[in-house]
């Protein structure tokens, strides 16, 4: 930055020099000045119409509109629309909103626009204004009030008066050339002045007076300046001084600063507009626009955040400046490729340094004092060495003892009590900085193989003297206590036993302990000896990474586990001896791999995972989580280990692989504001109407209502949902869309009603969209009573004529009706029978036997005769199967033939029948029993017309009075028991039994 004195040249006064910047004896570190914006990006996925976009302004009901090199687009909360409208067509050099709320277009091509929040109406010679060529609409104050100022290339300033445009009378007093920016000052250098910049230089004029040319040793006007920007922060003003090939300038009562590319300061000599915001220490930056990023100048120190940062194009055209209704700063960015938005100082998350982004980012950070009790900013990173931001300035120290990688930073005092920085780098080496920044070698005894790296360091005075210990990535654990070097390694460790992580803990009775996370599970110190502890313990897995000591509810020491594969993993160590992993029931982590977890003072516990961080919020019923990543402001989601740090504010600093990170809560500004809900417009058919009072024409086939959530971040959260008074009664789903189509209405009076909420649960004062469906001609009520009374006398007419074609029917279908049913009557018979009945025998069958001995009366004496017969399986061998069913059928028929009328015959299975005599006793079955035996032993067996042989059978006979279940099992069991009595008895022949029940 370069600072110059202005003597006095006209009516300009002597300027003093600007005062040296005097420091506190203590600096906290500024996040403001260390962190980056984060950019939200639009493109033409998200509806821009080209990805080449001008100049972006908000309009007084909230909504974003930008200017094109063809034209205008605006966004609804959701997506990009461009605007149809052929008059408006062409390069839109500036968006302008005034006072009252009016948004402006300026153009090459129609000169000017005003949008009212309905219509655009373009504004030119009839209107006073007599050149097309507008390049920006500036207000200043007057006496009477705000002036709309219109900065033209070719015939210089014109005002808006009374509604007209006139041409200011002090434009012939301007230099030949084109005019691009006008501001007003009230008190800088004594007076209230206009300046006009353009290709003639820097002008400026007071009230009542004539325009002279501003001069000054050393400055420069460059090929033209493009923008003025007035400001004032502590009743003090500055005029701001954009110059093509110049840089920037600062003009205030103190003098000129310069910022410029010859001066190393800005990246450009081409900056376009500019804005100011508000800082959290009651100052100001400055934001403008250029063509390699966005430039920021805060406390006369200049930032620049291109696309490393998260932009998609570093030509940034335009910047506005928009301050929501709960007092945010909304900075919008018009880009040669898309649109960008940063949250102005309200981010919780914020991008402190992108050292290592092409690595692996940052892999340690340390926040410490200085000798002088300023914070300092240690960071370590891959690839781009050590970062020390102290005192508003960032040092680079690219390489430490050769290595480009630092992966450990841990502050502790040496041998002789000294505040020291330790670092470790990749290739494994040790190094200590003392405060003056002097990087003093450490020896050490460790071996350097490939992939070797210091991974922690844990300092501890024990027995009056001070010891350090250190983990390494390849050799296990090392201690340095008075100069003396001492290695360690479990018995159980096998291979390369990785350490990352070192923790002390001291239990009530006054033993000190430590603890070791690595690559074979935790390791646990007893003061002479280092053992591994596994499954043995409960762990789900033994590939650790961080580790911290975090007290529970109760107060007792729990092991926060960082793992691969199992995210944290808890150990209670209340007894160091006997620890025992705690149950799973942490809500889950964003990834399985979670690096570690750090504690802050209001009991807020992080965790840093390749997927994000976790926030847990301790409430009743345990934890409440919140992840975080790049949505929110990350430059990363995934964390690299042991690159965690809380700081005395409780600010969390994570290190990831696209760089440093850091997390303020005191910025987690509770939301609680209702966001306005905008009606966009109402289509009927395809075709607009007004959308105040919605009249829908008869025969309409759709209706669509668009309308918006007016919100500046997490916008994709937004969700609405509709419900149509009149037709539904309860309101529809929460959706994303914001639009709801309606298919067609019948004739009536309903009211829409759109509800929306914002990504916080903020509900919005819903929108009510009156809706009236007229009705066709014969919809309405005396076309209505005039068809009822019709449709009533044809109605009696058809009633009459269908009654008697009814009962003409009705007879046909009865007759009908009666001889189906006949028929299924009998197809039912025929379909019992066949049930009932054995196929080849035609007598019954064993099922309508057991049914039928079932249905017998109570107490009825019956008899039932077994009948098999004889030797039937050698009959099948010897003469076949055709004889063999012959013979079945000729035994059925001689049975059937002596079985009394109301007797049932049946066939029983195989070559056994049973014959069920009701009421009879045993003497009469014998009787009947021999009559079958000897007809059977008469008949001669023929198949195929040829004589057999004769066939025999064996009978059983048995008889009882049935009363019970058992009754009727004792009478199948007793003949059949009878049966197999004549069998052994020679066959062909009968005998029997009687039981009395």
């Amino acid at each position: 930055m370069a600072w110059v004195a202005l003597m006095a040249f006209g009516v300009l006064g002597p300027l003093s020099a600007h005062p040296a910047t005097t420091t506190r004896d203590t600096q906290p570190l500024d996040l403001f000045d260390l962190g980056a914006p984060s950019f939200t990006t639009f493109t033409t996925r998200d509806g821009l119409p080209g990805p080449v976009t001008v100049t972006v302004r908000t309009d007084r009901q909230g909504f974003v509109w930008v200017g094109t090199p063809h034209g205008l687009a605006w966004y609804d909360g959701l997506r990009w629309h461009a605007l149809d409208n052929p008059a408006l067509r062409g390069y839109i050099q500036q968006l302008f909103v005034d006072h009252e709320g009016t948004l402006w277009a300026c153009a090459s091509t129609f000169g000017l626009a005003r949008y009212d929040g309905k219509h655009w109406h373009v504004e030119g010679t009839a209107d006073g204004l007599t050149d097309h060529n507008v390049r920006r609409l500036v207000e200043t104050d007057t006496p009477a009030g705000k002036r709309l100022w219109a900065v033209t290339t070719d015939k210089g300033l014109f005002y808006r008066d009374h509604g007209r445009w006139q041409a200011d009378p002090g434009n012939a007093q301007l230099p030949h050339g084109y005019t691009l920016a006008l501001a007003q000052t009230h008190t800088l250098l004594g007076q209230e002045r206009l300046w006009v910049a353009g290709s003639g230089g820097l002008w400026y004029r007071a009230p009542g007076g004539h325009w002279q040319r501003f001069r000054a040793p050393g400055f420069d006007a460059g090929n033209g300046l493009e923008y003025l920007l007035a400001t004032r922060n502590e009743g003090h003003e500055a005029l701001w001084i954009s110059v093509f090939n110049s840089g920037l300038w600062r003009l205030d009562d103190h003098g000129l600063h310069h910022w410029s590319v010859a001066t190393g300061d800005l990246p450009t000599d081409v900056l376009y507009n500019m804005v100011a915001t508000p800082t959290p220490d009651g100052g100001q930056a400055i934001w403008a626009s250029s063509r390699n990023g966005l430039v920021r100048i805060y406390h006369d120190r200049v930032r620049v955040f291109d696309r490393r940062y998260g932009l998609l194009s570093n030509a940034i055209r335009g910047l506005s400046l928009w301050r929501s209704p709960n007092g945010t700063c909304v900075l919008w960015l018009a880009t040669e490729d898309g649109v960008a938005r940063v949250i102005v100082g309200t981010h919780a998350w914020k991008a402190v340094s992108l050292l290592g982004a092409n690595q692996t980012g940052v892999l340690g950070v340390l926040v410490d004092h200085d000798h002088d009790g300023n914070e300092r900013l240690w960071a370590g990173s891959d690839g781009d060495g050590l970062g020390l931001y102290t005192r508003g300035r960032w040092r680079y120290f690219r390489k430490v003892g050769g290595d480009s990688v630092v992966n450990m930073i841990a502050h502790a005092d040496d041998r002789q009590g000294q505040p020291t920085v330790w670092l470790g780098t990749g290739a494994g080496h040790l190094w200590r900085v003392d405060d003056t920044l002097h990087f003093k070698p450490v020896a050490t005894p460790w071996p350097h193989p490939p992939g070797q790296s210091v991974n922690a360091m844990l300092s501890r005075r024990i027995g009056g003297q001070t010891e350090q210990w250190f983990a390494t990535d390849a050799s296990g654990i090392y201690r340095l206590r008075e100069g003396v070097w001492t290695a360690f390694r479990p018995k159980s460790a096998h291979g390369r036993w990785e350490v990352v992580k070192l923790l002390a803990q001291t239990t009530p009775d006054g033993h000190a302990w430590l603890w070791a996370t690595s690559n074979q599970g935790l390791a646990r110190f007893d003061g002479t000896q280092w053992m591994l502890l596994g499954r043995d313990i409960g762990l789900p897995g033994t590939d650790l990474l961080g580790m911290r000591l975090i007290p529970d509810a109760q107060g007792k020491p729990i092991l926060w586990l960082g793992s691969r594969a199992h995210g944290i993993i808890r150990v209670d160590a209340s007894d160091p001896l006997h620890p025992h992993t705690l149950p799973a029931n942490l809500p889950a982590p964003p990834d399985a791999t979670a690096d570690d977890a750090l504690a802050d003072i209001d009991g807020r516990i992080y965790i840093c995972t390749d997927s994000g961080v976790q926030m847990l919020t301790p409430h009743a019923d345990g934890y409440r989580s919140q992840v975080f990543t790049v949505r929110d402001g990350m430059v990363n989601n995934e964390c690299n280990a042991n690159a965690q740090f809380i700081d005395t504010h409780g600010r969390y600093w994570a290190g990831t692989l696209g760089g440093l990170m850091v997390h303020d809560p005191g910025a987690l500004k509770p939301d609680h504001e209702a966001k306005p809900l905008k009606l966009i417009r109402v289509l009927v058919d395809g075709k607009p109407t007004d959308a105040d009072r919605v009249r829908v024409p008869p025969g309409h086939h759709e209706l669509r209502v668009d309308f918006a959530l007016l919100f500046w971040q997490h916008e994709d959260a937004s969700r609405f949902r509709t419900w149509l008074q009149g037709f539904s009664a309860t309101p529809g789903a929460w959706t994303q869309d914001n639009f709801r189509e309606i298919g067609a209405l019948p004739p009536g009076d309903y009211v829409l009603h759109i509800e929306a909420r914002d990504y916080a649960g903020n509900l919005s004062t819903p929108v009510l969209l009156p809706i009236v469906v007229s009705p066709h001609w014969w919809q309405r009520w005396w076309a209505r009573l005039l068809l009822a009374v019709a449709a009533g006398l044809l109605a009696a007419i058809l009633l009459r004529w269908r009654t008697h074609a009814l009962r003409r029917r009705q007879r046909v279908l009865e007759q009908r009706i009666s001889a189906r049913t006949a028929e299924l009557n009998s197809a039912n018979r025929r379909l019992l029978e066949l049930s009932h009945h054995d196929a080849l025998t035609g007598v019954s069958n064993r099922r309508w036997l057991m049914e039928s001995l079932q249905r017998e009366a109570h107490g009825t004496l019956a008899s039932l005769i077994f009948i098999d017969v004889d030797h039937f399986k050698a009959f099948n061998d010897d003469f076949g199967h055709l004889a063999g069913d012959q013979a079945l059928r000729e035994v059925a028929e001689a049975i059937r033939k002596h079985a009394p009328a109301d007797a049932l015959v049946a066939r029983y299975g195989g070559e056994e029948f049973a014959c069920l005599l009701r009421h009879c006793d045993l003497p009469e079955a014998r009787v009947i029993a021999e009559q079958m035996r000897a007809e059977v032993a008469r008949r001669v067996v023929t198949s195929a017309g040829k004589a057999t042989r004769q066939v025999t059978i064996s009978a059983g006979i048995a008889s009882r009075h049935l009363f019970t279940e058992e009754d009727h099992e004792a009478l199948l069991h007793d003949a059949d028991e009878a049966q197999y009595e004549a069998k052994r008895s020679g066959r062909n022949c009968i005998r029997g039994t009687i039981r009395v029940a």
